[in-house]
């Protein structure tokens, strides 16, 4: 009796599967070539000629005959102005993927920290210029939406309480695919949180909260149904199970995530969008939704 031929699931992108083009900068560059990351062609800045890559396909020169302008194959793309070579940059990336401390990557790699720690921020900005604007628009009719705020401090002079940082207000949808806002706030009060929210969650939604002030005007909106849970008394209302688990959960994960320095109000949002974007992504292959950040995104790295 035959046997039916199992289907063949696709691979995550490890570091061992992906070492042919993260050690050799030609396999590299033909990978990228592979995934349409590189331009077929770019205008001539010196004679507005088009300029497109010569037959080996690694540079780009100007089709006009009076012009011999040519430009790298990395032209206006997000491996052009950087001494790193493109295999280098992946390595990088797969690591970063990996949320792999800087530290770790300085070794792995022998790169100094100011490489590591910029290339870290470059990615962050690449990925953060995908979301798009309804990634941060969450729930709908009769989805449950737990809302939350936390605050992202610092400490100062080492004396144990927090005084500086940056609050978020963070929204959760209690769905398999966990979608999320994540915003910074100047005050939790009634008129911020209720732009925020009505901003982020669709009407009809089912929001569960604490008992904060801020979201009083909630019980009397015809937008939303509001649940609340007394964190005085419990985790969880014993009479209606109403609970903010998953959403003080997320709190937990973006406080692991980002560094105390980066808890600051310049710089905190690509932070936040970041853990939006692996959020988005963690279900899938991480690696192709890198590729394609970079496939669609060119500028040049400064």
């Amino acid at each position: 009796m035959a046997t039916a031929t199992p289907a063949i699931m696709p691979m995550e992108a490890t570091i061992y599967s992906l070492s042919p083009i993260l050690l050799s900068c030609k396999s590299a560059d033909e990978y990228l070539l592979e995934q349409n990351v590189f331009y077929d062609a770019i205008g001539c800045e010196n004679c507005q000629e088009q300029m497109k890559r010569d037959i080996k396909g690694w540079r780009f020169r100007c089709t006009s005959r009076t012009c011999r302008t040519d430009k790298s194959l990395y032209s206006h793309t997000f491996f052009f102005g950087t001494k790193l070579k493109s295999n280098e940059i992946l390595l990088l990336a797969r690591l970063w993927l990996s949320k792999v401390h800087v530290n770790a990557a300085i070794e792995l790699t022998g790169h100094s920290s100011a490489t590591v720690v910029k290339f870290w921020s470059y990615f962050r900005e690449l990925v953060s210029s995908t979301l798009l604007a309804e990634d941060d628009v969450i729930g709908g009719e009769a989805i449950i939406v737990e809302v939350d705020e936390t605050k992202l401090g610092k400490r100062k002079y080492n004396r144990g309480h927090r005084v500086e940082g940056v609050w978020v207000v963070v929204g959760v949808e209690r769905t398999k695919a966990r979608k999320m806002f994540v915003v910074p706030v100047e005050t939790r009060d009634s008129g911020a949180l209720r732009a925020i929210i009505e901003k982020h969650v669709r009407p009809g939604s089912i929001i569960h909260t604490d008992l904060w002030r801020g979201y009083s005007w909630l019980k009397d909106s015809a937008k939303f149904h509001h649940m609340t849970v007394n964190h005085s008394i419990g985790f969880k209302d014993a009479e209606t199970g109403v609970h903010t688990n998953y959403v003080e959960g997320t709190n937990n994960g973006i406080k692991q995530r980002i560094p105390v320095r980066s808890r600051v109000k310049n710089g905190i949002e690509t932070h936040l969008a970041e853990f939006v974007w692996r959020r988005k992504h963690e279900s899938k292959n991480i690696w192709d939704a890198f590729i394609t950040a970079v496939r669609e995104l060119h500028y040049d790295i400064k």
